[in-house]
């Protein structure tokens, strides 16, 4: 299982300056991006939203009780493609669904690596950055509660880890054998564990390398 390797703290006078759209835009286009395709697993997406400006952050939700899948879980806006979608028109669309945020006032910079959950669902996630004031409204019966995350809490943040040799929820993918790591990452008694907690670390190393 993979044990994630402690985090340097960086200094907050200079996290601003790893925000920089542009740069990260260009890093995902330049990379090698890991793809998945799981037999009998369904295609999804995430928007990762990142506010520009003197105090960036990561918009996040609190999922539905009432939800089939993920219930009352921290997330990220998102849910399984539609039929003639791709990765960015499923992410956008679910962001206007569950917090309001009109397509027009995101910037897409690019996928990022491929990821899974045990519901079934291989996810790509959709980097973007938006205003700091653009308009977000969680919408009932979809998100709980909406979550802006300051990414310099999250930087500081050592995220801690559990091993699971069964999914806590629904099946590993065909091949997949346990134990598997689970991270979490603890923001203000919030526990954002599983397939967010490793996309933010994702998100958190591609940060790293536009300095």
């Amino acid at each position: 299982a993979r044990v994630p390797s402690p985090r340097r703290r960086l200094n907050l006078d200079v996290f601003e300056r790893l925000v920089n759209p542009d740069a990260l835009e260009r890093l995902l286009a330049q990379r090698s991006r890991r793809t998945l395709a799981i037999p009998d697993f369904r295609s999804a997406a995430v928007l990762v939203a990142v506010t520009t400006g003197t105090q960036p952050e990561l918009i996040l939700t609190r999922r539905s009780a009432t939800l089939p899948t993920h219930r009352g879980q921290i997330a990220f806006p998102g849910g399984k493609l539609e039929a003639g979608e791709d990765a960015v028109q499923a992410g956008l669309r679910e962001a206007f669904e569950e917090v309001a945020l009109e397509p027009s006032a995101v910037r897409v910079l690019g996928l990022m690596h491929d990821v899974w959950t045990p519901q079934g669902f291989q996810v790509t996630p959709v980097l973007a950055s938006i205003a700091p004031n653009a308009t977000l409204e969680p919408q009932a019966g979809e998100v709980a509660a909406l979550l802006r995350v300051p990414l310099a809490d999250l930087r500081q943040i050592t995220p801690h880890f559990d091993l699971r040799r069964e999914p806590p929820q629904g099946r590993w993918p065909a091949g997949v054998t346990g134990p598997r790591t689970i991270l979490h990452y603890d923001w203000r008694g919030v526990d954002i564990w599983g397939m967010t907690a490793f996309v933010i670390e994702e998100l958190l190393t591609l940060l790293d390398q536009v300095q």
